[in-house]
């Protein structure tokens, strides 16, 4: 009985002695100098223990052709046509001035505008000073969006009124085939 006390009263010594507020890396031996080239002690600023290398991502290349849209214009009628989805910029613009040039009885078309991966719509004023003459306003901006950019564009312009939605809003997005 008497060993039995004993021990409690040893286990009892421990835990009255323990300090609940040490820091086991804070001790003598963790601030040897000597225990940086063995990585125990973390206060090192070069110790052998280093960081757990970054997670790797992965990437995967999806190829997706680019889709192209343009906007051709008669700037002195204010008559425009406009493509969508072509594979090439060049696709686009030819495409465009061959539109605006049969619908407008071969005038001169020009293009005022392109687009790839997006949107856009174009809207028309007429100049204050020189009613007989528009001016356009051509936005490529996210789906949704373009119609009412090129509006609020239009109507912030001081040497512009009657602004209207000449082109509406058109997309060319790239899909996965």
């Amino acid at each position: 009985m008497k060993k039995l006390f004993l021990i409690a009263l040893g286990l009892i010594s421990f835990d009255v002695n323990a300090d609940p507020t040490y820091d086991a890396t804070r001790g003598a031996l963790q601030n040897n100098s000597a225990l940086c080239s063995y990585g125990y002690n973390p206060n090192c600023s070069s110790g052998s223990r280093s960081a757990p290398p970054p997670k790797k991502i992965i990437y995967h290349d999806v190829k997706v052709p680019s889709k192209f849209g343009a906007v051709a214009m008669n700037m002195q009628t204010g008559y425009g046509a406009g493509v969508l989805n072509k594979n090439s910029l060049s696709e686009a613009k030819k495409e465009a001035l061959e539109q605006c040039k049969q619908g407008n009885k071969n005038a001169p078309c020009k293009v005022v505008s392109w687009v790839r991966n997006g949107c856009i719509a174009s809207a028309k004023g007429k100049e204050i000073n020189n009613p007989g003459k528009w001016k356009s306003f051509y936005v490529g901006k996210e789906k949704g969006l373009a119609e009412a950019e090129a509006l609020a564009q239009c109507r912030a312009d001081p040497k512009v009124t009657n602004c209207e939605i000449s082109l509406p809003e058109g997309c060319s997005l790239p899909q996965l085939q």
